[in-house]
């Protein structure tokens, strides 16, 4: 009896970690989406300005739409806009994150486009941070998309993979000669020796 109660508690064991398993591998496959805004400094509110769907175990994000700014915004090319999104925190349930860029870098011209780059946490792989560069044309680790009228270059968008900072080698053991002095000291040379 005692046996049977065993192999059934062993069994039902293996089945709920295969399921756990199952779970977490297909809870970090899945991919999020993202609503990236600009929002110049004299509106009001933001516009939309993409829909990205990115996976953080892959390198290359999805941008599902791109809405390039409007003409009554690119009348003046030396304003600057806010580009970013908002985030959750435990102190503030939409807290506004990004950049401030001018208007004609959000644009693109000639072979220069604009870059969206995506900033990932190296602990969560969440998005943290959202900047915007220029970089030429034909870059190979991006993903593209038509804009919507024929003057605008499209948007490209990149993942930048967080990465923990150095850290600190704490307790190491000081190595002490056989005088008791410190082998690492530096015995400084008379005026002569030099």
């Amino acid at each position: 009896m005692l046996s049977l109660q065993l192999s059934f508690l062993s069994v039902l064991l293996l089945f709920l970690s295969s399921i756990a398993a199952t779970s977490a591998t297909s809870s970090s496959t899945t991919s999020a989406q993202l609503e990236i805004l600009y929002w110049p400094l004299t509106n009001p509110q933001p516009s939309i300005l993409a829909h990205v769907s990115y996976n953080p175990t892959s390198p290359k994000p999805e941008l599902m739409s791109y809405t390039p700014p409007n003409a009554a915004d690119r009348i003046s090319q030396h304003d600057l806009v806010r580009v970013g999104l908002y985030l959750s925190t435990p102190t503030n349930p939409k807290q506004w994150v990004g950049t401030v860029t001018s208007l004609s870098t959000l644009q693109g011209t000639g072979a220069q486009r604009p870059t969206l780059r995506l900033h990932l946490s190296p602990a969560t792989h969440d998005i943290y941070h959202v900047s915007l560069t220029t970089a030429e044309s034909a870059s190979a680790s991006t993903s593209t998309s038509t804009s919507t009228e024929d003057d605008l270059p499209a948007l490209d968008v990149v993942l930048v993979p967080g990465e923990l900072g150095p850290s600190p080698h704490l307790n190491r053991p000081i190595v002490v000669g056989p005088d008791g002095k410190d082998s690492d000291e530096f015995v400084e040379k008379t005026l002569f020796q030099k």
